[in-house]
């Protein structure tokens, strides 16, 4: 390959690289959120009941545990996307927003919970070996640019300063 195609080549990947480096850091944030979220959910007695009882299931109910959330939460998905649509932009915004954010959360808890008997069916554990293999690659490829990094390390002390602000209100009201 030519160094002018190789530079065309670079130029029009770059966009996406940025793309995925966004999508990337939000999906971890938000991950990593509504986990410790729901993991202090899970400290509840019901809940937890609950929760073993989902992580003993059989592997096809497993994964349909696994979707259930997903599906409960598209009619208020659309609800939100309607809203949008026919002028209500903030009401349908924040319920587009809550509602997926709920969605991630439980979505995320359930899949740590029922991870073992998901990865029994063949097809799912290849599907997420395969989803693994290029999350990896991505982020192993997003690690070596240095902005990535830059823009990792501001989020973080973003996020860290946030928490700060937040933990003297808290402490205050738990007094």
């Amino acid at each position: 390959m030519n160094p002018a195609t190789q530079k065309l080549k670079r130029l029009l990947f770059a966009p996406f690289v940025w793309l995925a480096a966004v999508i990337f850091l939000v999906e971890e944030a938000i991950w990593d959120w509504t986990a410790a979220v729901m993991a202090r959910l899970g400290a509840v007695r019901a809940v937890h009941a609950v929760e073993r009882r989902i992580a003993s299931l059989r592997p096809r109910w497993a994964f349909f545990a696994f979707i259930l959330p997903s599906t409960i939460l598209i009619p208020a998905k659309l609800f939100g996307l309607h809203a949008i649509a026919t002028g209500h932009w903030l009401l349908g915004s924040a319920i587009f927003i809550i509602a997926k954010f709920a969605g991630l959360a439980l979505f995320s808890r359930i899949f740590n919970l029922t991870r073992p008997a998901l990865l029994q069916l063949g097809w799912f554990a290849r599907f997420y070996a395969w989803v693994m293999y290029y999350r990896n690659r991505i982020h192993a490829y997003l690690d070596h640019w240095q902005a990535y990094q830059d823009i990792k390390q501001r989020l973080s002390f973003i996020v860290m300063a946030f928490k700060a602000k937040l933990a003297a209100p808290l402490s205050e009201v738990r007094k």
